[in-house]
C-alpha cells in the first residue's frame, strides 16, 4: 500500500461475478478512482478506492441492494480499531514526535582520508569538542570544532567538518612525521650470552671473532675507530653478529587448583539506547551477589545493514559463580603445559633460527614441570648509544 492510500485509508471491495456490470455503471457514474483492480476465479473483481470517496458507494450500493465484500485498511481504520488502547495510541505518537525531533540531531559520524589514525581515535577528538552522534545540530559551529581539534591534536595536519542532512562528514590529512635520522655514535654490544658464529659488519671496529664465546653486555662493534693520519674517529656501529645461544623455558602446571563453577542463576540488565538517550526497560539486580562475571553485550542497527541509525540495544548479564577444589590428571596437566609452551615460543622473533629443542617433563606431588631448552643461532648484536668526548 502506497503511503499516501495508508494515511489516508483504503476500502477493498470484493464483487461477486453477477453483480460485476451493475458496480462498474456505479463507479463511472460517479468518477470514482480505483486502484488493485483485479479478476477472480469466481468471474468477481476486486478493487481498491480511498477511503473519503467511498462512502457515497457504499450508501448508493445499500440503496440498489448490492451486497459486496469489503475490507477496510489504513491508518484512520487501525486508529479506530485501537481507540481504546490508548497506552499503545500514545506509544505511537511519541514515536513519530521522536523520530521528527530525531531531524535535529546528529545521527551519523563517517570519517575519510585517515591513514594511520583509527576513526575511533578521530571520533574521540571530536566528541571532545561536542560533536558526537546525539548531537544538537543547530548548536554545532564547524568551524570553531575544527579549529579545537587542530590544537588539541598534534597527529593531524587538517580537517574539515560538513553536514550532509544528519550525517556529518569529516576529511582529514595526517601529519608526515619524517624519519627520525639517528647520528649519534654507538657501539654494538652483546644482548646475551652466546659463541659468536658470523659477522657481518656495516660500521665499526669488530672487538671479537667467530668461534669466540661472549657473554651479555660485551662489547661486540666498537663505533671508536683509531686512525694513525687523524686520530680517533667515532661511528654508529651497525651490522649483524650470528651467535649460537641457549634458552630454556619452564612451564609448572599444579595438579590441584582452584575450579570456577558458575552456578546457573543469572541477573543483569537490558538497556535501550537513543542518540544520548538511554533507558533501562528490563532489570534483574545483581547487587547481592558477592563474586560474578559481567558480560556486556550489544546489538546495534549494524547488524541489519543500518549503519546510520543511532539506536542500540545493549545487555548486561551478571552470571555468578564459586571457586570449588579440582584435580587434573598427568595427562591433561601435560597438554596444558604444551599449550603454555606454545604460547611462550610464539613470541620469539621471527628471526631466531632454532638449530634444537629437547623437551624434558618431571612430576611431584602437587605439579607437572615441562622443561624446554632450545639451542638458537641469532644476531645478538644491540646497538648502545654513547657520548663522545675525543679532543
Amino acid at each position: 500500500m502506497k503511503f499516501p492510500l495508508f494515511l489516508l485509508g483504503s476500502l477493498t471491495l470484493t464483487v461477486p461475478a453477477d453483480r460485476v456490470p451493475q458496480v462498474l455503471s456505479v463507479c463511472m457514474a460517479r468518477g470514482l478512482s480505483v486502484s488493485h483492480f483485479q479478476n477472480r476465479a469466481d468471474g468477481g473483481i476486486s478493487f481498491r478506492c480511498p477511503l473519503f470517496s467511498a462512502a457515497g458507494l457504499l450508501r448508493e450500493l445499500k440503496e440498489r441492494e448490492i451486497e459486496v465484500n469489503v475490507r477496510r485498511a489504513g491508518l484512520p481504520y487501525w486508529l479506530y480499531t485501537h481507540r481504546k488502547r490508548w497506552g499503545l495510541l500514545a506509544g505511537g505518537l511519541c514515536a513519530i514526535a521522536l523520530f521528527w525531533l530525531s531531524a535535529h540531531f546528529l545521527w551519523s559520524v563517517k570519517i575519510t582520508g585517515n591513514e594511520s589514525l583509527t576513526p575511533t581515535k578521530i571520533k574521540e577528538l571530536l566528541a571532545a569538542e561536542g560533536l558526537e552522534v546525539g548531537s544538537y545540530l543547530p548548536g554545532l559551529r564547524m568551524n570553531e570544532i575544527e579549529t579545537r581539534v587542530l590544537i588539541r591534536s598534534d597527529e593531524l595536519a587538517w580537517i574539515s567538518v560538513h553536514l550532509e542532512g544528519t550525517v556529518a562528514v569529516v576529511q582529514v590529512i595526517e601529519q608526515k612525521t619524517p624519519p627520525e635520522s639517528k647520528t649519534s655514535p654507538a657501539n654494538l654490544v652483546a644482548a646475551r650470552d652466546g659463541q659468536i658464529e658470523y659477522l657481518e659488519l656495516y660500521r665499526g671496529t669488530p672487538m671479537v671473532k667467530t668461534g669466540q664465546a661472549v657473554r651479555a653486555g660485551d662489547l661486540l662493534v666498537s663505533g671508536v675507530r683509531d686512525s694513525q693520519t687523524v686520530g680517533f674517529q667515532v661511528t654508529r656501529a651497525a651490522g649483524k653478529v650470528l651467535a649460537r645461544t641457549d634458552r630454556e623455558f619452564t612451564v609448572k602446571i599444579p595438579l590441584t587448583y582452584e575450579k570456577k563453577v558458575y552456578t546457573g542463576i543469572k541477573k543483569g540488565k537490558i538497556t535501550l539506547q537513543f542518540f544520548k538517550f538511554s533507558m533501562i526497560f528490563l532489570e534483574n539486580s545483581g547487587k547481592d551477589l558477592p563474586l560474578c562475571d559481567i558480560i556486556e553485550m550489544k546489538s546495534s542497527a549494524e547488524r541489519f545493514g543500518l549503519s546510520d541509525l543511532p539506536v542500540s540495544v545493549s545487555r548486561e548479564e551478571l552470571r555468578p559463580y564459586r571457586w570449588e577444589s579440582a584435580e587434573r590428571t598427568p595427562e591433561e596437566a601435560l597438554d596444558l603445559a604444551y599449550s603454555e609452551l606454545a604460547q611462550s615460543l610464539s613470541g620469539l622473533s621471527s628471526e631466531i633460527r632454532i638449530l634444537r629443542k629437547d623437551l624434558s617433563t618431571a612430576i611431584s606431588d602437587d605439579a607437572l614441570i615441562l622443561t624446554c631448552h632450545l639451542y638458537c643461532l641469532e644476531d645478538i648484536a644491540e646497538q648502545i648509544e654513547f657520548e663522545a668526548e675525543l679532543s
